[in-house]
């Protein structure tokens, strides 16, 4: 980009290159004296600064990807406890109360775990595991509670008899 003015006594350009650098020149028509300067951006990074921060970002690099497993198992936790507690109100009239008191308790246990900085990643998979097998265990026996009223509400009689058709034609 080149940007030229004129005026009576002297003529001033700019230039602006594509790395940044600014050419400034001033001539004075009268003397036919001419100055010129150079910007240019001091901004840039040395190649000691860019090593530098290469191995300051390999230095954390590990407790990065820790922080970030924490940050996932704990998302993971929210979404197995407010799932497990929903299920646990629709199937409430299925459910032990105390089962269910006790899976809350867990579930309770659990959001400690996650929102404690000082717990490490691995005790929270531990707990998170924990209540997703309590809560197959319990909504397991819910379903088979469920299923047994059905029965019960069908008449009972469960058993299986033979019998023998023939096609009309």
């Amino acid at each position: 980009v080149a940007v030229v003015s004129s005026q009576s006594s002297g003529s001033s350009g700019i230039n602006a290159e594509y790395g940044g650098i600014v050419n400034v020149s001033a001539r004075d028509k009268g003397t036919g004296k001419e100055q010129q300067i150079s910007i240019q951006s001091s901004g840039g990074l040395s190649n000691d600064q860019i090593e530098n921060m290469v191995r300051e970002a390999e230095k954390y690099a590990e407790a990065d990807k820790v922080r970030k497993e924490k940050v996932e198992l704990k998302n993971q936790a929210e979404s197995v406890a407010n799932d497990t507690e929903s299920k646990i109100d629709e199937f409430r009239e299925q459910l032990n109360a105390d089962e269910a008191q006790k899976m809350k308790d867990n579930i309770a246990e659990l959001r400690e775990i996650a929102n404690d900085d000082e717990k490490s990643a691995d005790e929270l998979r531990e707990k998170l595991n924990e209540v997703q097998q309590s809560s197959l265990k319990l909504f397991e026996m819910a379903y088979k509670q469920n299923m047994a009223n059905n029965t019960t509400n069908e008449g009972g009689d469960s058993t299986t008899h033979d019998a023998e058709y023939k096609d009309a034609k």
